[in-house]
């Protein structure tokens, strides 16, 4: 008997695992859709079914990731740090360290005053007790990245003996007198709008105190 192809059995395909670009995919949804519900209803108001339902995706999926929410949760958090790296200010290095300052503070700013950065802040700050090691770590993170911008700024890549630790004395005080008050204003709510617009002067006037102290008087 003659076989035509109707009558030839089809190999059927095998289930396996997904490949990387699959499994990246999956990843990706379920963090966006955790990111989303986070920044909205903050960390009592999102459920891990939630989640799913907005990453279209399986509990097994989600539970072979991550044990729980808290897990979960620290998995945004630490992606949320990575994607809001700092932009580098190219600076020129002849520039009046004024001007310097001016610049790299003011950057400093614009970025603290955005709505991913404000957002990441809320979280981790109703999250604090309950996971105080994760916002430490933010905190950490983020300061420790602006005094690099700040020294890199006034002292260069290579800072000759001193200087480095000089510059980042400069960064912490130019942090805590323009930064920090300007972000807590954003956390209870003020307008951002209102605040950016306020930012040049605020700038300003640590930049003034730093230099009535001598402080700057090193790198002129």
């Amino acid at each position: 008997m003659v076989l035509n192809s109707r009558d030839v059995p089809t190999s059927r395909k095998r289930g396996g695992r997904p490949s990387a670009e699959q499994a990246g995919e999956v990843d990706r949804r379920i963090l966006d859709a955790a990111t989303t519900l986070f920044l909205r209803a903050g960390f009592d108001g999102t459920s891990c079914d939630q989640v799913l339902a907005l990453a279209g995706a399986g509990k097994a999926t989600l539970y072979a990731r991550y044990a729980n929410k808290d897990a979960l949760f620290s998995a945004v958090v630490h992606r949320m740090v990575e994607q809001q790296k700092l932009p580098v200010a190219d600076i020129p290095a002849d520039m009046p360290v004024r001007e310097r300052l001016r610049l790299v503070g003011s950057s400093l700013l614009q970025h603290a005053l955005t709505g991913e950065s404000i957002g990441l802040m809320r979280i981790c700050i109703a999250t604090a007790q309950r996971l105080p090691e994760l916002s430490r770590m933010v905190d950490r993170q983020a300061r420790g990245a602006a005094v690099a911008s700040v020294v890199v700024t006034l002292a260069g890549e290579t800072p000759a003996h001193g200087e480095a630790e000089l510059a980042a004395a400069i960064a912490e005080r130019l942090i805590d007198m323009a930064l920090v008050p300007q972000q807590m204003r954003a956390l209870i709510g003020d307008d951002l709008a209102r605040l950016d617009a306020a930012a040049p002067a605020i700038v300003e006037d640590a930049i003034d105190l730093l230099d009535r102290a001598g402080l700057l008087d090193a790198f002129k």
